[in-house]
């Protein structure tokens, strides 16, 4: 995969050739013409020196860490607009494999084409029944590399025919200006973005009070501290905003210590993926050692999957900087010469039909002098695209806001120190309670985050099936003996199928005859 670095913002004059029309874009300075901005548009002016004119419900939002700007329709339209550079250089060939690559990492659920020539760039053709899109690319080359600005739009594919024209309007709006704010200006702007309008509020684990948190107000919260044994005590928080759109994972319930296989357990039969007890009642997978950044990758296929199909994996990486700063806090916590490794996995899937895309964090540690260890921290996000840096904003401020009961923690102590064979039968009860907590907690978190989407993907459909029947000039009715729903041309009032299945319609309200009953139309 070609390296490929966020650059910014200076964008090309470009021919962008939707499917159905040509259209030129132009990328102007300041002391151009003023650009014509159609009634009740509102015009966002970027701190990084460009402005954007929008209609109204659109929203505007940018990833700062990839440097792509993200223009979002209220009926699941999008514009992507991607200035980056490389150091390479690029020639036909290579800019149609890099623009299939790109727009893969826009929308990995699109079916995206093969990549064709187009007006002096490059372009690749997505559609399916639910989107449709086009994602074009330019590029120069620079002594030092290439240049490269990526126009993506998508919209779903009821709409889009009928979207074309604002899509043209929004991207002939894109121009660069000259009196762009200073470095130190922008740095402020993007910190004060950073803030956000979100409010926070200290959340207490509602179990055993083992520790705080602060989480934004009016989200939804599931989980805590749960006692599965004397010494093995799982914590697991998720966060859900109110509008579905955004699940903030701080920790898994269901993952436990993990011990490394030995020719001993081997010998017993004990292998990897089954149990070793301990007198204490704790169980202990038996699973060799993983770093970091295979623990996310595999995380991400194992637990969230299930909830999330069609995962494509954007990124695994190892987090040098991670590992050294969890590693000093490692230490703090009284465990020298702890073996700590972290990293992150960014990923793409799909909830109810919806694009959804994610990022886990994980580190683990080993413990000194003895084969078990355990995923010190685990957090991450699913957002709705365009909503990834609020859920990254709310992770930060969670996680390092996480503060242990100093009472609870002495507890704990003692319990461990007293941990012994004699605790199986109160382990025992521990555990049936606890994962009787725990599931309940899993059902809330899986109904809350699979409610938002299913609801949000629902009015969409609703959406793009109203939509349709405008353009087609048809509409829906439904027989409501049987509840079989027909979608006929919209000539009349009023509806009706005979015994032999026969649908017709008039403007009287009156049946055509005996045999005859009135179908419902749909809104």
């Amino acid at each position: 995969m070609r390296k490929v670095r966020a650059s910014t913002i200076s964008l090309h004059c470009l021919m962008l050739v939707l499917p159905d029309r040509v259209l030129a874009v132009s990328c102007v300075g300041a002391s151009a013409a003023a650009q014509v901005r159609p009634a009740g548009w509102t015009t966002h002016n970027d701190a990084r020196g460009f402005a954007v004119d929008m209609p109204p419900g659109w929203s505007f939002s940018s990833d700062v860490r990839a440097g792509r700007i993200l223009v979002q329709g209220p009926r699941g339209e999008q514009i992507v607009v991607w200035p980056a550079s490389m150091q390479q250089k690029l020639d036909a060939r290579g800019a149609a494999a890099l623009v299939l690559q790109l727009a893969r990492q826009v929308d990995g659920q699109m079916p995206w084409g093969t990549a064709s020539a187009a007006s002096g760039a490059v372009r690749t053709i997505a559609k399916s029944p639910q989107r449709s899109g086009v994602a074009v690319m330019r590029w120069s080359n620079e002594p030092n590399g290439s240049s490269i600005a990526l126009y993506c739009v998508e919209a779903p594919t009821s709409s889009y025919p009928a979207e074309q024209d604002t899509f043209a309007a929004i991207l002939r709006s894109f121009r660069v200006v000259s009196d762009a704010p200073a470095p130190a200006t922008v740095a402020n702007s993007r910190t004060a973005a950073a803030s956000g309008p979100i409010t926070y509020v200290t959340w207490t684990d509602p179990y055993e009070g083992a520790y705080s948190l602060s989480v934004p107000q009016g989200w939804k919260v599931v989980g805590g501290a749960h006692r599965l044994a004397a010494t093995d005590v799982r914590s697991g928080v998720t966060l859900a905003s109110p509008d579905g759109q955004i699940r903030v994972i701080l920790g898994d319930t269901r993952l436990g210590t993990f011990i490394g296989p030995t020719p001993m357990m081997a010998y017993a039969g004990m292998r990897e993926g089954t149990y070793y007890r301990l007198g204490d009642g704790s169980q202990l997978l038996i699973r060799r050692y993983v770093d970091g950044q295979q623990f996310a990758r595999d995380y991400v296929h194992v637990y969230v999957s299930p909830e999330c199909s069609g995962v494509q994996m954007i990124s695994n990486n190892a987090r040098a900087d991670l590992s050294s700063a969890l590693g000093e806090k490692a230490r703090a916590e009284g465990m020298p010469n702890v073996r700590l490794a972290a990293g992150d996995a960014s990923f793409t899937c799909s909830i109810s039909g919806t694009p959804v895309r994610g990022m886990i964090v994980a580190a683990t540690l080993a413990i000194p002098q003895s084969t078990m260890w355990y995923a010190y921290r685990l957090y991450g996000y699913l957002a709705a695209p365009g909503r990834e840096q609020d859920a990254e904003r709310v992770v930060e401020q969670s996680v390092q806001s996480i503060r242990i009961n100093p009472q609870w923690l002495g507890r704990q102590q003692q319990i461990a120190n007293n941990a012994v064979a004699a605790d199986t039968a109160r382990s025992q009860q521990f555990q049936h309670e606890t994962q009787q907590a725990i599931a309940r907690d899993e059902q809330q978190t899986s109904d809350m985050i699979m409610k938002g989407w299913q609801e949000r993907s629902q009015t969409y459909d609703e959406i793009a099936r109203r939509r349709e029947n405008a353009i087609l000039g048809t509409v829906d009715v439904v027989d409501p003996s049987t509840g079989q729903r027909y979608k006929i041309d919209n000539y009349s009032d009023y509806h009706w199928m005979n015994n032999s299945g026969v649908i017709a319609g008039n403007n009287t309200g009156d049946a055509p005859g005996p045999d005859w009953h009135r179908l419902t139309t749909l809104p």
